[in-house]
């Protein structure tokens, strides 16, 4: 499978004897769909829709180099590479995985392939919804949600993906983020 692209943990691909219309494969963790260049409708498949959101954009862009990779393809003939979105050009990565450090910490890894372990104990403070936190058993049941790209616990609590981006990484916030706290990275041992 020619790898052609990869962005926010996308894999873009086509493949050698492929058959009509001209599409391109994009894979994102466990699902992936059919694009056709020309129309950009999906032929078959399946993506979260913030990944298809993504991918729709970058085809649009590539739309020339598309074609003519699926025409090098046609006569086996290996496509050449695809630069991807830019990551700043975007919204925050998604979160990917995140695994759970001791106490109140947890390594977070997110598609862009950056990773840092944040420090939630500060939230103990926070009141309100985040106090489920001070039961350490209950703060150790998150998990990824994927249709969000963030992290989750029951009660529907969750935390912002900017956030948590920020925390992890040690990167600025977004440019339309207003900050509202004293402090906008207190707790952070990023790995980027």
């Amino acid at each position: 499978m020619p790898e052609i692209s990869r962005f926010y943990g996308i894999i873009i691909a086509m493949f050698y004897d492929d058959h009509h219309p001209p599409h391109f494969h994009a894979r994102y963790g466990g699902s992936t769909v059919a694009v056709e260049i020309g129309s950009l409708r999906i032929l078959e498949g399946l993506l979260p829709p913030r990944a298809l959101g993504l991918v729709i954009e970058w085809a649009t862009q590539h739309q020339h180099e598309l074609l003519l990779n699926w025409e090098l393809t046609k006569t086996n003939q290996p496509p050449k590479n695809i630069l991807p979105l830019p990551w700043e050009a975007f919204m925050t990565p998604d979160l990917v995985s995140a695994i759970y450090k001791g106490e109140y910490r947890i390594e977070l890894t997110f598609g862009d392939g950056s990773s840092g372990v944040v420090d939630f104990s500060e939230y103990l403070d926070r009141g309100g919804v985040f106090e489920s936190f001070r039961d350490i058993q209950f703060f150790r049941h998150f998990r990824v949600n994927d249709e969000l790209g963030t992290l989750t616990w029951e009660n529907e609590i969750d935390i912002a993906p900017e956030t948590l981006y920020s925390k992890a990484t040690g990167s600025p916030f977004p440019e339309w983020v207003e900050n509202d706290e004293p402090s906008a990275n207190p707790s952070v041992q990023g790995t980027g």
